[in-house]
């Protein structure tokens, strides 16, 4: 498995087969960026345009696209030369041989209209298991204490989603994390190091 990491939330993961999956690259990565970059699916966490964006969506050029009910609506009928695939908390899908459990979180009370559908993730690539947080605020989402993962991904922006602090605390409450990757931190820099100095000790992180 190969891991890309975007701005925000932004990631791709690439399986031995060659097969990629794009998940939340929204309008904070520049569309030059992605020149020269494809996906064969892409999945969007919620409708917010930092994790939603048509125009990276169709740089991307998948052969599907996954989203929730809301995003889809925002789509309007325009035709598309991709599949749309609505998707929701509870689903299990399975596209070219990467899994994805989906489940909702909590975007707290800072997230403005509240959201409809505001998803994680539970991904499985090449036998690596991988927890996306997406954006996070409470803890919520499937029960992780006795959950052992290769890859976590936690926001820690602070204000929409968790603090260095509270991701802190929420990842000593899985069984097992192989390595963390933090998203969401662009705006708050700081908030990077002060991980970074929480998890001397405990944990991997990149």
């Amino acid at each position: 498995m190969k891991i890309t990491k975007f701005e925000q939330s932004g990631v791709i993961f690439e399986t031995n087969g060659g097969f990629r999956l794009a998940l939340d690259i929204g309008k904070y990565t520049p569309l030059e960026k992605l020149a020269g970059v494809t996906a064969d699916a892409v999945i969007v966490s919620h409708i917010h345009g930092d994790h939603f964006s048509l125009d990276q969506i169709k740089k991307l050029s998948p052969k599907k696209l996954y989203l929730g009910s809301e995003c889809k609506e925002a789509l309007g009928r325009a035709k598309f030369p991709f599949e749309i695939v609505e998707i929701k908390a509870g689903d299990h899908i399975d596209t070219g041989g990467i899994v994805v459990d989906i489940f909702s979180v909590d975007h707290g009370p800072n997230a403005s209209p509240s959201l409809r559908d505001n998803f994680g993730f539970l991904i499985t690539v090449d036998g690596e298991k991988i927890y996306f947080a997406g954006e996070m605020f409470y803890e919520s989402g499937i029960e992780v204490k006795n959950l052992e993962v290769d890859y976590a991904f936690f926001p820690i922006g602070t204000f929409y989603t968790f603090g260095p602090n509270e991701a802190f605390n929420f990842a000593k409450k899985f069984k097992k994390i192989g390595k963390i990757i933090l998203m969401h931190y662009e705006k708050t820099p700081e908030t990077r190091n002060q991980f970074l100095k929480l998890s001397e000790g405990h944990f991997v992180v990149e």
